[in-house]
């Protein structure tokens, strides 16, 4: 059994740059997406990434996206801040293909 500190979402360092490689990510996964996402549709437009639940949590710890909006009962983040915020948070990195494997490892 894991123990409880492994859910905690972590302190997000917004001074801390982005690598060239997080930064791109981030342009390229939104690229083509609305400007703002609400919390409940999250898991749709980060490609089931993060979900609803974990931005909620986050939230109520104060360690949610920076930006985040509220209209009537909805939750709302600004696409960029909410993808910068997963790359900070749960991180980013290439797989690479195994020689003569058809598998990806980390």
């Amino acid at each position: 059994m894991r123990d409880n500190q492994d859910f905690e979402p972590k302190e997000i360092d917004w001074e801390a740059s982005l690598t060239d490689a997080e930064r791109e990510f981030i342009d390229y996964a939104i690229m083509g997406l609305p400007n703002v996402i609400a919390r409940e549709k999250v898991e749709i437009f980060t490609g089931g990434w993060v979900s609803k639940q974990t931005l909620a949590n986050a939230d109520s710890k104060g360690r949610g996206p920076r930006g985040r909006l509220k209209s009537g009962k909805k939750v709302l983040y600004r696409t960029r801040d909410l993808f910068e915020w997963s790359v900070r948070r749960f991180g980013i990195r290439e797989m690479e293909q195994l020689p003569g494997f058809g598998r990806a490892v980390a």
